[in-house]
Order: C-alpha cells, then sequence, then structure tokens
C-alpha cells in the first residue's frame, strides 16, 4: 500500500494496516501459484482457499495525515530541541559523556564528534525544509543562513512549527512528517545509555507538573509527585497530550 494511497493517513498509524496489506497482497500471489500447481495436477480435491481480506483500521488523511499523526508529529518536533539541546550539553561537557558509539539510522563518520556531526545533519534538514517552504509561499529568505547550534536550531523549530499544519497538508511534504519522527528515534537512540535527567516535555498525569525526567534505563519519574512512568507510557503519554493540544488548538482556531 503505498503512502497516502487513497487518501489514507501517511503515518504511523496505517504502519500495522499497511503490514497487513503487503502480507494480503503476498498471499494472493502466493494462492494463484497454488493454483496454478492444482490445475496442473488435474484439479485433484478442492481448490487452495483465497486469502481473505484483512479486517483492519483504515484511517483518512486531513489531507495527508490524520489529527492523531499530526499531533504525534508536532509533539516529536518541539521535543527535537530538547533532545539535541541534552546532546549537545553532553558533547560540550555540561552533564555525562554522550557514547559516541554509531547511531542507529546514520553512517559512522570517523569525525571526533559525532554528535555535533548528527546535530549538524539534524540542522540542515530542518532548514532546508524551512528555506523551501519559504521559497514556496515567497516568505522572505532566512536571515541568519551562516550560525549553526542550539539557538538557530529552536527557531528552526519554531518557524516549522507554526506553519506546520500547512506543510503536513503538503503532498511534496509528507515525508517531512516522517522524517521528524525518525530524527526523534534516532536522537533518543543517541542517548539511551547515557540518559538520566533528560526532561520529559509532558505533564506528569498525576499531578499535571512539567518535571518529569529519566531517572534510570526503561523509567521515567515525576519531580514533583514521585510517580514512576515506563518508558512505552511515557511515549504514549506525550502522543495523547499532543491530541489534546491539537484540539484545545482547533477549538480555539474555530
Amino acid at each position: 500500500m503505498p503512502i497516502a494511497d487513497d487518501g489514507l493517513c501517511a503515518g504511523p498509524c496505517m504502519n500495522a494496516t499497511r503490514r497487513a496489506y503487503e502480507a494480503y497482497r503476498q498471499a494472493i500471489i502466493e494462492h494463484a501459484d497454488a493454483m496454478d500447481a492444482w490445475v496442473e495436477a488435474g484439479e485433484v480435491g478442492d481448490p487452495p482457499e483465497e486469502p481473505s481480506l484483512p479486517d483492519v483500521e483504515a484511517r483518512q488523511g486531513e489531507p495527508r495525515f490524520c489529527g492523531r499523526c499530526k499531533a504525534l508529529i508536532k509533539v516529536a518536533l518541539l521535543d527535537l530541541d530538547n533532545l539535541a539541546s541534552e546532546l549537545q550539553a553532553g558533547a560540550d561537557g555540561h552533564r555525562g559523556n554522550v557514547p559516541e558509539g554509531r547511531v542507529s539510522g546514520s553512517r559512522s563518520s570517523g569525525s571526533p564528534s559525532p554528535t555535533a556531526d548528527l546535530l549538524d545533519k539534524l540542522y540542515g534538514f530542518l532548514a532546508d525544509v524551512e528555506d523551501e517552504w519559504r521559497d514556496t509561499w515567497g516568505y522572505a529568505p532566512r536571515t541568519d543562513r551562516v550560525h549553526r547550534g542550539a539557538h538557530p536550531r529552536s527557531r528552526r523549530i519554531a518557524w516549522l512549527s507554526e506553519r506546520l499544519e500547512g506543510i503536513l497538508g503538503s503532498e511534496e511534504h509528507v515525508k517531512f512528517g516522517l522524517e521528524v519522527l525518525r530524527w526523534e528515534v534516532v536522537l533518543r537512540e543517541q542517548m539511551r545509555e547515557d540518559s538520566v535527567g533528560t526532561k520529559s516535555p509532558i505533564r506528569c498525569p498525576h499531578c499535571s507538573e512539567r518535571r518529569v525526567v529519566r531517572q534510570k534505563e526503561g523509567f521515567w519519574q515525576c519531580g514533583a509527585c514521585t510517580m514512576l512512568l515506563s518508558d512505552p507510557v511515557e511515549r504514549q503519554q506525550r502522543h495523547d497530550q499532543g491530541v489534546e493540544l491539537e484540539t484545545k488548538q482547533e477549538a480555539y482556531a474555530s
């Protein structure tokens, strides 16, 4: 099933559906081969049973991504700034050193500062999309085209997040949303072994304070009420709170 085929959501909510339809497509091919073999064998016995259509949910894009996935991408985009800042702080020696092993999804460059290389690639990705969108819609060019670092990166993310609805609705930028989600995974993987003290963007589901930090591998804790959250729970909270934020923004806009 191609990305955004027939108006379906291009986001991760459709991953299970895509896998199911790919398995169904393969089953159709195998059934055709089995039918050929059955005919060649003289059609003895019952013919091979046809595969059944998968019973899965198909969410529509609005127009490219559904509301849930748009909210998830927005949360991930804003979280890129937090994650990148944590990595940069570690690389600069302001907290525990970040491991310099190979990052999943990236190539080892042999650079003395793999973290700096990684963050430079992230900045280039964000800046390229901003430049394309500025050019498409006639915005003035960026004025800070030379310097890179935490502050320019924050400006790129803020600028893109303000226009995210339009960008995600553009057929030419479907991959941008998926790349944002991929970048979040890459940065979190880079921090995986040295992430104690990393601050989560969520509000604590128990006391609503924004003081949830990573305590040890696989767990987060609220600094206000001491509630513990596992990695899956923290990630689900980021998704759910992003959806809630998107709903509130849509209600305010209307």
